[in-house]
């Protein structure tokens, strides 16, 4: 059974970590955050909070290829000082890692997170210089609730108000994780998004949601739409599609925000599809980056391609030749991997279980997204669970996206990603993590042919 969230709860962590920052005046914070859209704005959050507190500050992403081990022994300093903080954003539940190297440390450690926390009720004590603050075992959802950078923002709000004006970087958080309209939030995520609307630091608008492409023509919003991915209409030809805006009278040069309410209601008829709903725009910003989801979407790909780059995207207004090259390129590669995977999917299907090897098929750097959009999309099976992935030459090892519906969630509500993933560990070892809905996990090519034989036994 689902536990029902305790927002109490949830607040006296939350007002616990904030007093605790603000009464030790750190001569010094260092900021480790995720590489992903949601981590990247989480970051920038942050990074806003200790420049207007004026404290020496430093940073390091943290893409989990590595053991917290690994990784941390690179930046903790032999000399330990309690006038040092660490904060961890949208990351930092693998507390069986943490805890112990905690525990070793001088240092206070911020963690706030929205990941799912493995078997938290069996970690026993926290340390006193760890101060964790995670919605979800409180009974929140990761996804549904809650986005790391929504998070981050009201740790920050609340020791500076003044970052309110960052505000709109929480949101494209939340477009990169929760892959759904805005009108759809829920619980915090819902609360900062109409905050900021009414605080006219974002602006929301209705229509028609194509996302991947909302910049573009309705032409290219079909074509290149990837939320919903249309399969009629996806990765098809030019002539294809308008040949079909010309035959319901609508030109299909006509950009996808300025269709009339009525040629909306058309295309929906038309072309069977259901995509009516709202979608946030950050008004400093122009062109692709103007849109919170074409935006989240950008920095996801930059992440992989040029984490430099990713960074920086975040504080331009106009987005440069180069990402928006980069940008063109990944939409057409993941629709025509969509495509591919509806029309001909690279499975190896168990009673439930659905493994796609994608190498050689799907740039590795895809593999995640692809899985993501196969599962919003329900390219796949939904009663079933997407391993989708192959091997990474440059680890060695198996790298697996590992995905399922939320109708699959609604009907088994305890045994998601998350869990799968843990049990997934427990018996074959592995790194990795997640949320009920989505998650990724590295192991070894015995355990990845173990797991694929005995799928039954971790689902």
């Amino acid at each position: 059974m689902t536990k029902r969230p305790d927002r109490s709860k949830f607040l006296e962590d939350f007002n616990h970590a904030v007093d605790e920052f603000i009464d030790h005046s750190y001569n010094r914070v260092i900021n480790i955050s995720h590489n992903d859209a949601d981590g990247i704005s989480a970051l920038h959050i942050i990074q806003n909070l200790l420049y207007k507190l004026k404290v020496d500050n430093d940073y390091f992403i943290y893409n989990r290829s590595l053991s917290w081990e690994n990784y941390l022994n690179g930046i903790l300093s032999k000399r330990q000082s309690e006038k040092t903080a660490f904060i961890f954003t949208d990351l930092g539940s693998n507390l069986a890692e943490l805890l112990p190297i905690i525990k070793r440390r001088k240092e206070h450690f911020y963690i706030l997170d929205h990941h799912e926390v493995e078997e938290f009720a069996e970690i026993g004590e926290i340390p006193e210089n760890l101060f964790f603050v995670n919605p979800t075992i409180h009974g929140f959802d990761g996804l549904e609730h809650i986005s790391g950078a929504t998070l981050a923002y009201m740790f920050a709000k609340r020791i500076k108000p003044s970052i309110m004006k960052q505000g709109w970087l929480a949101i494209i958080g939340i477009a990169g994780d929760s892959l759904k309209a805005m009108d759809k939030l829920q619980s915090f995520n819902r609360e900062v998004y109409e905050e900021l609307i009414d605080e006219e630091l974002i602006e929301d608008e209705k229509g028609l949601t194509l996302f991947g492409n909302m910049h573009e023509s309705i032409k290219n919003g079909l074509k290149y739409s990837i939320l919903p991915f249309i399969k009629d209409f996806g990765g098809q030809s030019d002539n294809l599609i308008n040949s079909f805006l010309n035959s319901i009278k609508i030109n299909p040069k006509t950009k996808v925000i300025d269709l009339k309410t009525k040629e909306i209601e058309t295309i929906q008829q038309e072309a069977n599809i259901d995509s009516l709903g709202h979608y946030a725009l950050i008004p400093q910003k122009s062109g692709l980056l103007k849109f919170a989801f074409e935006h989240a979407l950008l920095i996801n790909i930059l992440c992989f391609k040029n984490i430099s780059a990713a960074l920086s995207i975040v504080q331009l207004k106009t987005i440069t030749r180069y990402a928006k090259d980069l940008y063109a390129e990944y939409i057409y590669n993941l629709v025509n991997n969509l495509k591919t995977i509806s029309n001909d999917p690279p499975s190896h299907e168990t009673e439930k279980a659905v493994f796609m090897e994608v190498r050689g098929r799907i740039p590795p750097s895809n593999w995640s997204d692809t899985a993501s959009f196969s599962a919003v999309n329900e390219l796949f099976n939904p009663e079933k669970i997407l391993f989708l992935g192959g091997l990474e030459k440059k680890s060695g090892t198996i790298k697996l996206s590992i995905r399922c519906s939320r109708k699959y969630i609604e009907k088994h509500s305890e045994n998601g990603v998350n869990n799968i993933i843990s049990g997934i560990k427990k018996e074959l070892g592995g790194l990795g993590g997640g949320h009920k809905l989505a998650g990724g996990i590295r192991l070894s090519l015995p355990s990845y042919n173990r797991l694929k034989a005995h799928s039954e036994d971790f689902i």
